[in-house]
């Protein structure tokens, strides 16, 4: 039978073509086409990607400058509010720094502005020359270090300050310090602060030991004063040596004089007796104060730089200039980066500096991973990236004004091109199938639901017309026999009890056709309907059996039975009693004169089992598979003859489901079928 479409599922047919099969093919033509140029397109791709990335990099380098120059700019504000004198260095604002940036000079007008300490006289060093120990000192000095007895050592060195007229000034200031080595090892403190007094009052003086002996005896003098708890003469000792540093007319040896001074200030601020005011104060004065003397010696180290950089007028349009000797990097800012004849000259923390750099870079790179590329240093170590087995260099650029880097991009190689490319349309490959294979499916499944709802619109089509018949016939009948017995046309006694037989019969036909489409009916609303209860299967088949036999006499077809009792299952008992009937009735309908029907309830183990069996016409193996579905009724050779709504396997299903029962069939045409439905057995 041909398929008929109805308006509906021409539209949503055309909809899926027009819609989804067309547009499909159009673009799997296309994407076929574009597949085989996929090199072409891989090396085009690549060569516009390596220009982009190009582009990214040095942008980002130069962004990356410009923030370092603008933090630069903006730390070198702070540089006029750091202290100048004594009294400032206790309230002094806090020092700004910038990462990458080591130390920062600031000029106006050619004058340094900041560091400040002795900047007048910043090129005036003091000159010292290398003292030797003569050979009674070496001897005097052997002496303390081995001798257990100090009192000879000091009565020694004491008995040398009687000639000292005769000695050289190294020479009495080698006995001093021996003699006060020797009053602090014994503890008599006041002798020798006495003793360090006399050394503090001829500054820059010399030992074998040391080059300069100042901030050696400060430190010595502050130590004693801390040892014998005279913390406020500790803190104004501390004090005045930093004020006498500062009014100096030269500078001194810095590294010694910032680990006085930062001894110093680190033990002041361990005294549990400084007031919070005083703390704050000195901890303000040893931050700025380190800050200046760690500036102001980069200043004396790189003095030569510095004045070659100031000295050069000629600046970038950015206003900056780089000078760079050896692991050393400066540059100049001025104007129009700075306002007026204000100057910074900064030290760059080359390590910092470069990763801010290569920071940048690596964020930039995440993105392009597929191109070649590196950074190279003036000593050609590659900071970055890789150089490819087939290093053809396509672009060579310097990206970094700080340092002489050079950023170079390779031609990809050929080969990986053509294996991304085959990557690619591998992926393209299966991407396309897939779609190609939905789309057909799709339409296969399509088609398969029109055939599937045009069957069953055909078989409710059959129902309807089954049941008007199945009604019609026994109304009829009913209708029929009624009118004759009313209008008195049956005198006779015999046919007014034959008459009334067939009127009950006919009624008890339509009731069960009747009562077959109300439990379909209550069977599509789900297990809702159903009043679950325990019963004794065998009773309910007993009843229904009871209810059918004399059909099947009448028939002239022979029963065999056998109902074990206390087959127990839960269940309701109206669509257990449906189950049975249909099955039952079915197998009466479809035997003919003379055969058989077995109907079986029994335990099994942990089933109950339900099996009616009959010789009758039996069921091809083609049908089978659809016996079981709504409406469906084995072809028009079989059931021309025998009535029925095509509903009676269909309820017995449902109601196998509902109570997790399961059903199976065996049969063969012209030597009758077996039903057989077993049950969750309850104790």
């Amino acid at each position: 039978m041909p398929i008929k479409f109805s308006k509906n599922n021409l539209l949503f047919v055309a909809l899926f073509a027009g819609g989804i099969v067309l547009p499909t093919a159009i673009l799997s033509f296309l994407s076929f086409r574009n597949i085989q140029n996929e090199i072409f397109l891989a090396q085009k791709t690549f060569d516009e990607n390596r220009t982009s990335f190009q582009k990214e990099v040095e942008e980002a380098i130069a962004k990356e400058q410009e923030k370092i120059y603008q933090e630069t700019k903006a730390a070198s504000l702070f540089l006029y509010e750091q202290p100048r004198s004594l009294l400032e260095f206790g309230n002094a604002t806090a020092f700004k720094d910038v990462n990458g940036i080591e130390a920062i000079f600031l000029y106006n007008d050619g004058k340094l502005i900041y560091p400040d300490i002795s900047s007048r006289y910043f090129y005036k060093t003091a000159e010292f020359s290398d003292a030797v120990a003569s050979p009674i000192e070496q001897q005097l000095f052997q002496e303390e270090q081995q001798s257990l007895q100090d009192n000879a050592s000091f009565i020694a060195r004491s008995m040398r300050m009687l000639h000292s007229p005769f000695e050289t000034k190294n020479e009495q200031v080698q006995n001093i310090l021996g003699l006060t080595r020797l009053a602090y090892k014994s503890q008599n403190y006041p002798e020798a602060l006495k003793l360090l007094k006399v050394l503090e009052q001829h500054p820059h003086l010399q030992g074998y030991l040391h080059a300069d002996l100042t901030r050696s005896v400060n430190l010595l003098h502050f130590e004693i004063l801390v040892k014998q708890k005279k913390h406020q003469e500790a803190e104004d000792y501390c004090l005045e040596v930093l004020n006498q540093f500062l009014q100096s007319e030269h500078i001194e040896n810095i590294a010694s004089a910032r680990f006085f001074f930062e001894e110093a200030f680190t033990q002041i601020l361990s005294f549990e007796d400084l007031s919070q005011e005083k703390r704050e104060a000195f901890w303000n004065l040893r931050s700025n104060f380190n800050h200046q003397l760690g500036y102001t010696n980069i200043l004396a180290k790189y003095k030569d730089q510095f004045i070659e950089l100031m000295d050069n007028e000629y600046m970038s349009k950015d206003g900056i200039l780089y000078r760079s000797e050896g692991n050393t990097t400066l540059f100049k800012m001025s104007y129009p980066q700075l306002s007026g004849n204000q100057i910074v000259i900064a030290k760059i923390d080359n390590e910092n500096y470069q990763n801010r750099l290569l920071d940048r870079v690596k964020s930039v790179s995440r993105s392009w991973k597929n191109i070649p590329y590196t950074i190279i240093n003036e000593n050609n170590d590659i900071l970055m990236g890789a150089v490819p087995d087939s290093a053809s260099v396509l672009t060579q650029v310097r990206i970094s004004d700080a340092f002489n880097w050079e950023f170079t991009l390779y031609e990809k190689d050929v080969k990986e091109i053509r294996n991304e490319s085959r990557q690619r349309m591998f992926l393209m490959y299966g991407l396309l199938s897939f779609s190609l294979i939905t789309v057909i499916l799709g339409s296969f499944f399509m088609l398969r639901f029109i055939s599937q709802e045009h069957k069953l619109l055909a078989m409710k089509a059959n129902f309807l017309s089954s049941v008007s018949h199945e009604l019609k016939t026994p109304l009829t009948s009913i209708k029929m026999f009624a009118e004759m017995m009313a209008r008195g046309r049956v005198q006779k006694t015999e046919k007014v009890q034959e008459y009334s037989g067939l009127i009950g019969k006919e009624a008890t036909r339509l009731e069960n056709l009747i009562g077959a489409i109300l439990n379909y009916t209550r069977m599509e609303h789900g297990t809702g309907a159903f009043k679950w209860e325990k019963l004794d299967f065998s009773i309910c088949v007993q009843k229904v059996f009871d209810a059918v036999e004399d059909i099947g006499v009448e028939k002239g077809l022979s029963f065999h039975t056998h109902f074990a009792p206390n087959v127990f299952v839960m269940g309701d008992y109206t669509a257990l009693y449906s189950l049975a009937q249909n099955l039952i009735e079915n197998a009466i309908k479809y035997t003919n004169a003379p055969g058989d029907i077995t109907i079986n309830v029994y335990n099994e183990e942990n089933r109950g089992v339900f099996s009616v069996a009959d010789t009758g016409v039996g069921i091809p193996s083609s049908e089978q598979k659809n016996i079981f579905n709504d409406f469906y009724r084995v072809g028009d050779e079989m059931t021309r003859s025998t009535k029925g709504s095509g509903l009676g396997l269909a309820i017995v299903k449902r109601v196998a489901e509902t109570h997790k029962a399961t059903i199976s069939l065996t049969s063969k045409p012209g030597k009758g079928s077996t039903f057989t439905v077993k049950f969750k057995k309850v104790d």
